[in-house]
Formats: structure tokens, C-alpha cells, sequence
């Protein structure tokens, strides 16, 4: 029996960055990038924390759904905000020669990398890496196993089970992941209604083990297409080390 996702990790989770060593890379990659157009003359992008202690703690806490009852409780529906960086503004047409490298080679009588400062960031994030990499196909596999899961004979019942426990609470939803779409629960203010309704969610996944059923089907479909993308894989999860090497080197201690 399993309710709470957030603590489970899928065989393909192994060739993802998590979310938290996502924004590791990303604020590295931020760094960087400043400190090429530093280099131009140009404050981009501002300095900015990194995104802590809001969002997802990991790619399973939501995938089937809300399983915490305490966040149903509180929050209903809504994800932890995330306390991110603050936006940059829009660079003006030197700026962005120098951070695209598009429109022109040379900034301030400097020579503009290749790709611009992301582009320069990039690679040093990846440098020592392996070649040809496919970036995207853990992610591309992961949706594909979310999808096939959806599909499983197993998985489709025990939904069917979790509909039924809803109604019984007088609430009409065909799938875990109707409730947090109802228009009723898309204010900024979380109602009494959008917690009731999560904490019934959260407890008819508990009385149906709709997230072991679930889990269990997906892990197997995800094993089969590690299995044919081993090669492939491999080389992902290397350049993923690489990177988050990297960016612990560009990171403030």
C-alpha cells in the first residue's frame, strides 16, 4: 500500500536532474552568463537567488495526483510557491548580440562567442561531457511511460475504484487528475470546498492504493524502454553528472 508520491523514484528518474539539481544547473548556468556580459559591459541578468524551498521536491510528488493529506488540508490543490529568481528585463539590441550571439559578432569591439554568453555558458557547463547526446529523451520516455501507464488495464480499474469513493463523498470526478482542473478551485484563494475535496481525494487514494497500483504499472513500462535505449541513456545520465559537477564548481559554497 503507497499513498505518498513524493518519496517514490521511477527507473527513469535515474537519467533525470531532479527538480533541485535542475535549479542547481540553471542558477549555474545563470552565473555564467552574467559573468560573460560582464565582460560586454552589461548587468544581465540581475543577480537573483535560486529558486528554494517551493515547487516540486520531486518529479513523483503530483504525477498521480495530490497523496499528501496535510497539504490537502492547507493548500488543497496548490503546489508550494516557488520562491524563484525575478525575471529579467528584456535585453536591448547590444545585449542581445552579446547573449545570443544573433545579429552581429562583435560587442563593444569584443569578439561575441559563439551562440553568445548562453551559448559560452553551455559549454562550459558540458565541457568533458560525452557527444551525442540526446537531451530531451529521458524526458520524451518519461511522458511516454505516463501516457502508456494511463492505458494499463490495472491502472484503469483501480481509477475507476478511486471515481466511485469520490462519488461516495458527493463528488463527481473521472480521474485523480480532474479535481485540481474544476473551475471552482482556480481562484487565488484556496476555499473550504477545494480542501474538502482534496483531503477525499487524498483518502480514496489511500482506500484504493490507486498510487501503488499506479507506480507499479508505470515503473514496469519505464524498465522496458530503459531496456531498449540503455546506450542512449547512458550517455544522458553522464552528461546530467557533468553538468551538476560543473555547476558545483560555478555555485557559491
Amino acid at each position: 500500500m503507497l499513498l505518498r508520491s513524493t518519496g517514490l523514484r521511477l527507473p527513469l528518474d535515474a537519467y533525470l536532474l531532479s527538480p533541485g539539481e535542475t535549479t542547481k544547473v540553471t542558477e549555474a548556468h545563470r552565473v555564467l552568463v552574467r559573468r560573460c556580459m560582464v565582460r560586454f559591459g552589461f548587468d544581465y541578468p540581475p543577480v537573483a537567488e535560486g529558486e528554494t524551498g517551493g515547487g516540486l521536491s520531486s518529479w513523483t510528488e503530483r504525477r498521480y495526483g495530490i497523496t499528501d493529506p496535510a497539504e490537502a488540508a492547507v493548500r488543497g490543490y496548490r503546489l508550494r510557491a516557488p520562491a524563484g529568481p525575478a525575471s529579467a528585463a528584456d535585453p536591448g539590441p547590444r545585449e542581445r548580440i552579446a547573449l545570443t550571439g544573433k545579429g552581429g559578432s562583435r560587442v563593444e569591439g569584443l569578439a561575441v562567442p559563439e551562440g553568445g554568453c548562453a551559448g559560452e555558458a553551455g559549454r562550459r557547463l558540458r565541457a568533458g561531457g560525452p557527444g551525442d547526446v540526446d537531451r530531451g529523451l529521458a524526458q520524451s520516455l518519461s511522458t511516454e511511460s505516463y501516457e502508456r501507464s494511463v492505458k494499463d488495464k490495472d491502472v484503469r480499474a483501480v481509477t475507476r475504484q478511486w471515481s466511485r469513493c469520490m462519488r461516495a463523498n458527493g463528488l463527481d470526478y473521472a480521474g485523480p487528475l480532474d479535481p485540481p482542473k474544476d473551475p471552482r478551485f482556480q481562484g487565488t484563494a484556496v476555499s473550504t470546498a477545494e480542501r474538502d475535496t482534496a483531503k477525499a481525494d487524498v483518502g480514496c487514494k489511500k482506500r484504493t492504493n490507486l498510487v501503488g497500483v499506479w507506480f507499479t504499472a508505470e515503473a514496469a513500462v519505464q524498465r522496458s524502454l530503459i531496456d531498449r535505449n540503455h546506450e542512449a541513456l547512458a550517455r544522458v545520465a553522464a552528461m546530467n553528472r557533468t553538468e551538476l559537477t560543473a555547476a558545483q564548481t560555478v555555485l557559491p559554497k
